[in-house]
């Protein structure tokens, strides 16, 4: 009986690669590094970087404050495990035309059983490498690896050591892009040499094995097997036995899930709006029952217009949250068709619903401050003017991990943002509370001072003058180095005597005083 073949595509950088992808910042692949990044209480944390940006030492886990010292003009964006997870299986998808056999191993594996495809290859090598080539073709970094068996395979692949040679033998100088091709009956020696993490151990598992001093996989095999599922665990053992074939580990079949569409081809070619718009409205309606079927509601919708002499054109329609409301999308679709020349004549219609989202119906909170259908109709007004203005034009602000507060802001737009739709995000990393009101930029103002560097007891703001009833501070603040001009601040609350509350601050480099905000 003929051995099991596997192909494992590992790619690494997978999730910032598919960032970069579906990013207006494709053309900066080879210049500026990438990261994706995340909330970890109040600071913002690196979940994924890219090639580039791995190379600089950038790594997943640091803050991004940490990041911008070590590479001033990296680009951050923010981290979508679901847009990832989605254009995963869309590549396993795409994959199935190397075997029939394909596993979508999260977060950024492919599996395939090619055994017997090799005939239609000429070789299993080819399949590795014209794999390779159309993953790197569409901005994935991938590594290959073939083997007897799945865990050798990813074990390989994860390693990345291109074309190895077995332990103990003579090799010669090796590409660390190439596929790894062990030949059959040889995977013992080939996993030798690789650390125990390749073989998918929890990371406990891994650090008791490097106390031990147990560096390698041949270290591993060395010590007697029935001894280590009482000092790692079973997973350990099963983990060794899956990799040299003991104990079987195939490949799960991958099934594609249907995208909801509805298509329609018509009898004479439209050539006004007036025509078009009944025949995509009676699409959308059967589009939605599709959806309300599987209960799930639009994220995305996909309008592909076919021409009689031209190739289709495809109109998308991003929604800021999920949404099951018919007359709404077909206000915005109309919105999108309205400009298109259809001087060509379109022969035929395609609606598709690229993104869906499972519906949650809104549930009203004991206190809660807007009614559900407000959040509905807010959610449709900014939908309509994206359709109107372009999704650039329409954004909301997000709070950043930075202590300078007129810096602890950026602007994003909605589409970046998701299905968020108005300010969001958590103070800066401090203790302290901020004003409710903080001035587009700090008013210098008068202040007297009973001493250098304490509290003010009085000051004037736009011709009016207040008496300090009360201050609490100072709360220093500095820039960071690599910010250019150092920034000092000593930052106090004060209530006035008529009971106003007002964020003044002492510049210590200019030894000036400036109001930057207000209490409520």
């Amino acid at each position: 009986m003929a051995a099991f073949r596997r192909l494992c595509l590992c790619m690494p950088f997978f999730a910032a690669d598919r960032a970069r992808r579906d990013s207006a910042i494709a053309s900066q692949r080879c210049d500026t590094p990438l990261v994706l990044t995340g909330r970890a209480g109040a600071s913002v944390v690196v979940h994924c970087v890219d090639e580039h940006a791995a190379r600089l030492g950038l790594r997943a886990g640091m803050t991004l404050g940490q990041a911008h010292a070590i590479a001033p003009h990296l680009t951050a964006l923010p981290h979508d495990p679901q847009r990832d997870r989605t254009a995963l299986h869309r590549l396993a998808r795409w994959a199935v035309r190397f075997s029939p056999l394909v596993e979508a191993v999260e977060p950024d594996t492919l599996l395939l059983d090619i055994t017997g495809c090799q005939r239609l290859f000429s070789g299993e090598g080819n399949i590795a490498r014209q794999a390779v080539e159309g993953l790197r073709r569409m901005g994935f970094f991938t590594r290959a690896a073939i083997a007897d068996t799945v865990g050798a395979a990813y074990a390989l692949a994860y390693c990345g050591l291109g074309r190895l040679t077995p332990a103990g033998s003579r090799g010669h100088a090796y590409d660390p892009d190439d596929p790894v091709i062990v030949p059959p009956g040889q995977t013992e020696a080939y996993l030798a040499p690789l650390p125990p993490a390749a073989l998918r151990l929890d990371a406990a598992v891994t650090a008791r094995l490097d106390a031990l001093g147990v560096r390698t996989i041949g270290d591993l095999l060395k010590l007697p097997r029935a001894a280590l599922p009482a000092r790692f665990g079973p997973q350990l053992v099963l983990r060794l036995q899956q990799a040299l074939g003991e104990v079987f580990e195939g490949v799960a079949t991958h099934v594609p899930e249907d995208v909801p569409h509805v298509r329609l081809s018509f009898e004479h070619a439209a050539h006004e709006l007036p025509q078009l718009l009944p025949a995509a409205e009676h699409l959308l309606s059967e589009l939605f029952t599709q959806l309300g079927q599987r209960d799930l509601a639009l994220r995305r919708l996909d309008c592909v217009l076919y021409f009689e002499h031209m190739p289709p054109r495809v109109l998308s329609i991003a929604l800021s949250r999920p949404s099951r409301s018919t007359a709404h999308v077909q206000q915005l679709l109309a919105q999108r068709l309205e400009p298109i020349d259809l001087f060509a004549g379109v022969c035929g219609l395609m609606l598709v619903a690229q993104e869906t989202a499972h519906w949650r119906p809104g549930q009203v909170e004991l206190f809660e401050s807007r009614a559900p259908e407000q959040e509905e109709e807010l959610g449709h007004l900014i939908d309509r003017l994206v359709a109107r203005l372009g999704p650039d034009a329409v954004v909301r602000t997000e709070l950043l991990d930075d202590y300078q507060p007129e810096a602890a802001f950026r602007y994003v737009s909605v589409s970046e943002a998701g299905s968020k739709s108005c300010t969001t995000g958590q103070n800066p990393p401090t203790a302290c509370p901020r004003p409710v009101q903080l001035l587009a930029r700090p008013v210098p103002i008068r202040v007297i001072a009973l001493v250098p560097d304490g509290p003010p007891t009085w000051f004037a703001y736009r011709g009016r003058e207040y008496v300090v009833a009360a201050a609490t501070g100072p709360e220093r603040l500095e820039t960071a180095w690599w910010r250019g001009p150092d920034v000092r601040r000593d930052y106090f609350r004060v209530t006035a005597e008529t009971g106003e509350q007002f964020w003044l601050f002492h510049a210590l480099d200019e030894q000036r005083w400036h109001l930057h905000g207000a209490f409520s």
